[in-house]
């Protein structure tokens, strides 16, 4: 079966994946909100280039494991405890919205590839889902050491 051109348009990946954890939820934050650090969470991310632009919004390049780059928009709320990234040109359209609460850890993706890559969003999804589930489990390892 063949998808029309318009159903390959409006394909998205859209997924939540969700931790729990036992340990303070400000520790937790502190680690995700760094966004000098994640890099070393996302391993989807080989660079960020970014600076602040207002109070915690952060706009730049954002180079990716595969080889293509795009611009980024990175929001911290602290009140809320959310991390938005805003993926605004590039291979990837749309956000991935980081949030602490209630002992839990999530990620909620909704994006989409253009070009090329839309013809595999099934594959990158299952991808992304994987590298998510990496990344909110290093980001709660990481705070191991910090916790007291």
């Amino acid at each position: 079966m063949f998808l029309s051109l318009s159903e390959i348009i409006i394909i998205m990946i859209e997924f939540v994946i969700e931790k729990s954890f036992n340990m303070p939820e400000d520790i937790v934050w502190r680690i995700a909100r760094d966004v000098n650090s994640i890099p070393n969470y996302w391993k989807g991310v080989r660079e960020l280039n970014v600076k602040e632009v207002d109070k915690n919004v952060y706009e730049g390049r954002i180079r990716f494991a595969f080889p293509s780059s795009g611009k980024v928009r990175i929001i911290i709320n602290d009140d809320e405890r959310t991390l938005t990234f805003e993926y605004l040109d590039g291979p990837i359209r749309g956000y991935n919205k980081v949030k602490i609460s209630k002992g839990k850890i999530s990620s909620e993706w909704k994006v989409t590839m253009t070009g090329l890559l839309k013809l595999t969003e099934g594959w990158n999804r299952d991808h992304f889902m994987e590298g998510t589930e990496h990344a909110l489990e290093m980001i709660l390892n990481a705070t191991l050491s910090l916790s007291p």
